[in-house]
């Protein structure tokens, strides 16, 4: 009965090297199982049978394994980390799609009275770095914009 349970305690350790926390979880209740089954196979009394101590020590020991690898392999971890991960390349991303803007210019000077009343405004030329989507197959570089404010009337 000993030598039996030795391949499926090989197995259940075969089975731990595993990536994913699910995977982990339950390699680690399998092994767990597999431990109790040999423990209880192998402190079986002579007259008692050893199968049956082999279940019972299986399953209470694959039970509090599979609790523990519940808390021990926690999702919340890899959670988080992907969400920084998340975060960061978002910041990446805006990044390049929006580059930093550098002021090179701020004037004042005449502005069309439809839109601005006073016929000033305040014109600030900024050098930036951006690319834009036009459609699956474009992209165009944008090197400058430019903003024109309406003048304070305390700074007319």
């Amino acid at each position: 009965m000993k030598s039996s349970l030795l391949p499926l305690l090989a197995f259940t350790l075969f089975i731990s090297a595993c990536s994913t926390n699910q995977k982990s979880r339950l390699a680690t209740t399998g092994i767990g199982i597999g431990v109790g089954a040999v423990i209880g196979a192998a402190t079986a009394p002579e007259d008692e049978r050893p199968e049956l101590h082999a279940m019972y020590w299986g399953g209470i020991l694959g039970v509090v394994t599979a609790v523990a690898a519940n808390y021990y392999f926690n999702d919340e971890k890899d959670m988080e980390v992907m969400r920084l991960e998340n975060e960061k390349m978002k910041a990446q991303l805006d990044f390049f799609q929006n580059g930093p803007a550098t002021l090179l210019k701020d004037t004042k000077g005449p502005a069309d009275k439809k839109y601005f009343q006073s016929g000033k405004a305040r014109i600030k030329l900024y050098k930036i770095d951006q690319w834009v989507d036009e459609g699956p197959n474009k992209k165009y570089h944008r090197d400058q914009m430019i903003e024109i404010l309406p003048l304070e009337k305390s700074e007319q």
